[in-house]
């Protein structure tokens, strides 16, 4: 006999759906409070009560909206209907209604939640829960009480039998001090589970700080949130002069990066809301440099907003005095679906776009999550991006999830990252280009990204093309080219007048640079001819030819002993031979380095001491003395932020570790080197210098600093001299033996 049999719901779901599911205190108040949010509330007040009394007792958190409210239909129908979510409701209504729906939503939010079990926060946070609520036009209020502790004394209790105490009446307890309550909801929830300390409730205003999306509140959509704790109004007054952060009471302001007038480079994205085309702007430090109109090629997405900014020093600086906070500890790049962050996106620590291991992969200088700040808008009803259920844990990896993520990195960061390291140059402090520069090379990039897109239409600042003043270039020519490109992607012809009459004027600039390169060209000659190093740093070279003279000394005994033994007839074992030879050829280059450094007039011979900072030291010595034959490698140096290393040690021999390491990748094969310096422990430097070459094999690691072994064909004496050098600096070198590519060697200094 065939049977239908229903399913029972124990009382244990209370806490699947509450406890297990809402996994912290402050995801709990987060779901409340976009609760008042979707009731559309213009602000929220959490307030917390003898919260510094024992464990528990007479514990309490009070949060209040002045939002829709709810009837006594609304409480029976939705809100104690478990799983009930009117978004849902919402949206089906919106489908039906088709291109009209515009009107329906004119004056009210999108919802933010979708599963209809946010209620259950209260049970997370305490054991008791009293809720009063009220429509504007009802006379009574309706309260509700309930004991979550009723739900798990006997799971074998079906859910749907454990009863809610429900009453009417006229006034809301006076210790609400709220007279003329028109509308709205209060949730009181006493017997609290966990102590709420300062460090927490600063912790929790920090969480809610980033709650909404600060671009989108408006007079429409306006959403305060305060926060109360009388209980810390003395450790408040205390704290006044440590910022905002540090304060507990009062409203939590949401802030604006753009507002804090932090001077830096930012790109803004946004695919429109039909999903038919991308349109990108970039700014550099208030300046507009070009914007681009383009197909949309990724087909899942629509209505999207993005704001990246880029952190330099400058600004990693302003925002940590602005804001009382490292960049680092704020947060990166946030989430927001219709004005609510969605967590754990951007938090400190959180890399959920990989920019730390693309960082790590790339030889091109990527930007990671510590040179990064901004935020992602999706607006408007996309099912395609779905919270997890396990509440705070991100997205549901959609194919929309999946497409997004290439959206950013390929439309918005990648072009970022080729203005910032291609453009304005990777750390403009250290090096910074001049006007002219940043100009041709913009107008290169300008060119360089159009030429990627999708049917693109561009505007761009006119100022970029009036680079020919006075100073010559040396990419005039290729600057034409660039500026002729230009043309047939802007539309009016005003634009394109513009453009031509500048190509003309360009080409004559170019004209009178030639003439003008023949009239000088024989003085040009006698100039380069001139040693301007040698004039202006005459006592370092002293320092240098004593350098050569005690190695010219060296090389003179070490031939004076041979010649004196082979005419003795002594017995010259390979042992004295390999020593003789080795202690030779480290004297000739020390000659070598030498000669090179004075052949480098740009070279700045004040840090070649004793006792200076060696991370400057390997940085200029790659950027100003570094052998001709090594730039079609490629040298990259990456330094810590803020890194310095006082450090007595042999210019010299520093030298011949650096050439040596970089004559073997170029040996190998290698296309870039990269040469990372950080921190090690304390008191001490890593310098990693890795390349992309064939690499070392496995078998040949242990015997590779060994003195004549070689698999390049040279003497094998090169990584001898190299960890013999190390050593006499009281440091070690080692080979990462589980590189898959290339080969990278890690030498460790301390003090």
């Amino acid at each position: 006999m065939d049977n239908k049999i229903d399913f029972r719901i124990s009382s244990g779901l209370k806490s699947i759906i509450g406890k297990d599911l809402i996994t912290n205190d402050l995801i709990a108040i987060f779901e409340l409070v976009k609760n008042s949010y979707d009731a559309n509330s213009m602000s929220v007040e959490i307030i917390f009560k003898n919260i510094k009394n024992e464990y528990g007792k007479d514990s309490k958190i009070i949060i209040i909206d002045y939002g829709d409210g709810m009837s006594y239909d609304d409480l029976k129908d939705k809100w104690l209907f478990v799983g009930y979510s009117e978004k849902k409701d919402f949206e089906k209504e919106l489908e039906q209604m088709g291109s009209d729906f515009r009107n329906k939503i004119q004056n009210r939010r999108i919802f933010t939640g979708a599963k209809g079990i946010g209620r259950f926060s209260c049970d997370r946070l305490g054991k008791e829960l009293k809720l009063y609520t009220k429509k504007e036009k009802e006379d009574i209020i309706h309260s509700l009480h309930i004991d979550w502790t009723k739900f798990d004394e006997d799971q074998k209790n079906e859910f749907q039998n454990i009863k809610a105490d429900h009453a009417e009446t006229k006034y809301l307890p006076e210790e609400y001090g709220i007279a003329g309550f028109k509308k709205g909801t209060i949730l009181e929830i006493s017997l609290l589970n966990d102590y709420w300390d300062h460090k927490k409730l600063l912790t929790l205003k920090k969480y809610l700080q980033r709650l909404i999306n600060p671009s989108q509140v408006d007079e429409k959509h306006e959403f305060n949130i305060y926060l109360r704790a009388e209980e810390y109004l003395e450790e408040d007054e205390r704290n006044k002069g440590k910022g905002d952060l540090a304060i507990i009471n009062g409203i939590v302001k949401n802030i604006v990066f753009e507002k804090l007038d932090i001077k830096t480079t930012q790109i803004n994205c946004r695919i429109d809301e039909k999903g038919e085309n991308i349109f990108t702007e970039l700014i550099d430090k208030d300046k507009f440099i070009f914007s681009i109109k383009e197909k949309n090629v990724f087909p899942t997405l629509r209505h999207i907003n993005v704001k990246l900014f880029f952190l330099n020093r400058e600004a990693k600086s302003t925002f940590t005095r602005l804001m009382g906070i490292q960049p680092k500890n704020y947060g990166s790049i946030l989430f927001y679906k219709n004005g609510f962050r969605i967590h754990p996106f951007g938090d400190a620590g959180d890399d959920w776009l990989g920019l730390e291991i693309r960082r790590g992969q790339g030889w091109m200088r990527n930007l990671s999550t510590r040179e990064l700040m901004g935020r992602i808008e999706v607006l408007g009803q996309q099912p395609g991006f779905k919270e997890v259920s396990s509440r705070g844990g991100g997205l549901i990896e959609t194919k929309e999830y999946h497409e997004l993520k290439k959206f950013l990195i390929g439309k918005i960061l990648g072009r970022l990252e080729k203005y910032v390291v291609k453009g304005i140059n990777w750390d403009s402090e250290r090096k910074p280009k001049t006007d002219e520069e940043i100009k041709e090379d913009s107008l290169k990039l300008i060119n360089e990204i159009t030429g990627q897109a999708e049917s693109p239409e561009i505007k761009f600042n006119k100022d970029l093309l009036e680079i020919f003043k006075e100073k010559e270039t040396e990419k005039i020519y290729e600057v034409i080219k660039n500026i002729e490109t230009l043309k047939k992607y802007v539309k009016s012809p005003e634009e394109k007048e513009y453009i031509e009459n500048q190509v003309k004027s360009v080409r004559r600039a170019a004209i009178n640079l030639e003439r003008a390169k023949k009239e000088t060209e024989e003085k040009l000659k006698e100039k380069e001819k001139e040693n301007i190093f040698l004039k202006s740093q005459r006592e370092e070279i002293r320092g240098l030819n004593h350098h050569v003279g005690i190695s010219t000394a060296t090389i003179n005994n070490h031939l004076l002993i041979l010649k004196n033994k082979l005419q003795r007839g002594d017995l010259i074992t390979n042992d004295f031979l390999e020593q003789t030879i080795d202690k030779i050829s480290l004297a000739n280059k020390k000659i070598s380095t030498v000669a090179k450094i004075i052949t480098k007039a740009k070279f700045d011979m004040t840090k070649v001491k004793n006792t200076t900072d060696m991370v400057s030291f390997v940085e200029q010595y790659i950027k100003n003395v570094l052998d001709s034959k090594y730039e079609e490698m490629g040298v990259d140096v990456i330094v810590d932020d803020d890194l310095e290393f006082e450090y007595k040690f042999n210019s010299i021999g520093m030298i011949i570790v650096i050439d040596n390491l970089l004559d073997n990748a170029r040996k190998a094969n290698a296309n870039r080197v990269e040469i990372r310096i950080k921190r090690f422990e304390k008191d001490g430097i890593e310098l990693i210098i890795k390349n992309d070459g064939k690499g070392i094999p496995i078998e040949n690691i242990d015997k590779i600093f060994d003195l004549g072994f070689t698999t390049t064909g040279g003497t094998g004496i090169g990584l001898h001299h190299v960890k013999d050098i190390i050593m006499k600096m009281r440091g070690q070198i080692m080979v990462n033996d589980s590189l898959k590519k290339g080969a990278e060697f890690i030498i460790k200094l301390k003090k």
